[in-house]
């Protein structure tokens, strides 16, 4: 099964993001929870991480570093065990 890596709402009120840099090679087996990526948010220069959201190996990356990026964008997919 394949599942999509989206960027998902942050405590703060930001909705736009810079991605800086990805953790996860593709091809990577990850595991839930562990940091995919970092993304920096715009208007408080805070860098942040975006976890897998299941088990499973970096099938596709959809955002580039230094693209900038959403809230519910989806990111990259993963196929699950």
């Amino acid at each position: 099964m394949i599942r999509d890596v989206v960027l998902e709402p942050m405590d703060s009120n930001v909705d736009r993001f810079t991605l800086l840099y990805w953790k996860a090679d593709l091809g990577a087996m990850v595991d839930e929870g562990d940091e995919l990526l970092v993304v920096e948010a715009e208007e408080e220069k805070a860098a942040l991480t975006v976890q897998a959201p299941c088990s499973g190996v970096l099938v596709e990356r959809l955002a580039d570093e230094d693209q900038q990026i959403a809230v519910g964008d989806i990111l990259g997919r993963i196929e699950s065990k």
